[in-house]
């Protein structure tokens, strides 16, 4: 059995410590896919953390002009994205996939709606709606010319609270977020393995598809970056 000192050592006391307990469990291989990996790992070490904002205020950046910005906080040597992604009021996400990769968020300020969907059955893109930049908010009040299809199910709303942790990934199904306060922003950390850097978005009424362009970062470890910047 652990000592409680033991137990202490292994809950991170600040962010920093937090991105090198995840750099230690991942490893060399630094992907959740690989068979020495148990995600939970991950999301017990991400669990343990006690969201401090003097540990993330110079990544968590806001543009109340668009729905969220992404803020890199670690690239993993190539082998995860570590983020802090910050959330306007009464804003969201489209309904999205990842790529293949998993996705483990903590909620560091405020309260997320995340909302699951299942799969369309019958998966269509919309080639003319294709290559958006999805944190812009430029498709929140898209339409299309393609016909109806079918409606996407959800098949479950959670609201997620500060230091609440929530796990997702293709084979589970897709998911929006949504900050459903009208006058506080939120800020949640996020991390990706492996990296994804396009995805596709989902129009709700139809199920249509569509590939978005390169994810950008609004600002990186900190550095506010150049608009069409990585």
């Amino acid at each position: 059995m652990m000592t409680v000192n033991e137990i202490e050592a292994q809950v991170p006391q600040s962010l920093e410590e937090l991105v090198q307990g995840i750099h230690d469990i991942l490893g060399p291989d630094g992907g959740l896919d690989s068979e020495h990996i148990d995600q939970n790992e991950i999301i017990r070490l991400m669990q343990s953390y006690t969201s401090n904002s003097k540990d993330w205020a110079k990544y968590g950046m806001f543009d109340l002009s668009r729905p969220y910005t992404r803020n890199l906080v670690d690239d993993g040597n190539g082998k995860f994205n570590l983020m802090i992604i910050a959330w306007s009021p009464g804003r969201n996400s489209p309904i999205h996939d990842h790529s293949g990769s998993h996705c483990i968020m903590k909620i560091l300020d405020g309260r997320l709606l995340e909302s699951q969907y299942e799969y369309p059955t019958k998966l269509e893109e919309d080639v003319a709606c294709s290559n958006i930049d999805i944190t812009d908010g430029s498709e929140d009040n898209k339409t299309t010319a393609c016909q109806n299809t079918s409606a996407m199910h959800v098949t479950k709303d959670t609201i997620l609270k500060s230091n609440q942790v929530a796990y997702i990934s293709d084979k589970i199904g897709l998911h929006r977020i949504a900050n459903p306060s009208t006058f506080e922003g939120a800020v949640s950390l996020h991390l990706y393995t492996p990296p994804f850097k396009t995805c596709k978005t989902f129009e709700e009424t139809t199920g249509k598809a569509r590939s978005a362009s390169q994810c950008t970062f609004y600002s990186i470890r900190g550095a506010r970056q150049e608009k069409g910047l990585l």
